[in-house]
């Protein structure tokens, strides 16, 4: 459920700062299963998905925000190994994280809103320390080259889902390697 949970809240995240609220409030209903907050939150999940996809349905445009955190996460899972002891749900929160925490890095996000978001996934239980992240332990030099060569990477350079605040999500392609090694080696300092 927590898993499942890491891409509902994504959809808050991407364009719809109230429903990240009614997350912020509603979240453990929908973790502990209850049946009209898990209806609400696959419905909005649904709709948001099929509005994104109905607007740019050969993905050159808006679908590409539906990778915010994937980027991050799909470096996590292969370092992880694909080995089942880190869960896809789990490694887009912990990229989602990183990718607020980057956004605020670069001056593009409030810090506030960065932390409001890492503090929802704390208190959803979504572990995004990479220093005891499941599948670990990682490095920073492994996760950068395995995002560079990331099926949305172009010419070798980084494309991420950044934001500008909750429901603010932008694509940012050619990000800078050196920000984004910068963010995780700061994340894995003092890493077993």
């Amino acid at each position: 459920m927590r898993a499942g949970y890491a891409e509902v809240v994504k959809y808050g995240l991407i364009d719809d700062p109230a429903f990240f609220a009614w997350c912020e409030e509603n979240g453990a209903r929908v973790i502990a299963g209850d049946r009209d907050a898990l209806a609400y939150a696959v419905r909005a999940s649904v709709e948001a998905k099929a509005r994104i996809v109905a607007a740019d349905e050969r993905e050159t445009g808006a679908r590409a925000l539906l990778n915010l955190g994937h980027t991050f996460a799909h470096a996590l899972e292969t370092s992880a190994g694909y080995d089942e002891t880190l869960l896809h749900g789990e490694a887009v929160a912990a990229g989602m994280a990183l990718a607020f925490q980057l956004s605020a890095a670069l001056g593009v996000c409030d810090a506030n809103e960065a932390g409001r978001v890492v503090r929802h996934l704390d208190a959803m239980g979504l572990n995004n320390d990479l220093r005891s992240l499941a599948g670990g332990p990682y490095d920073a030099a492994r996760l950068i080259e395995l995002m560079e060569h990331d099926k949305k990477a172009e010419d070798g350079a980084m494309t991420l889902v950044l934001a500008r605040g909750i429901g603010q999500a932008f694509v940012q392609k050619r990000a800078a390697a050196e920000s984004v090694r910068a963010l995780l080696d700061a994340k894995l300092k003092d890493a077993a």
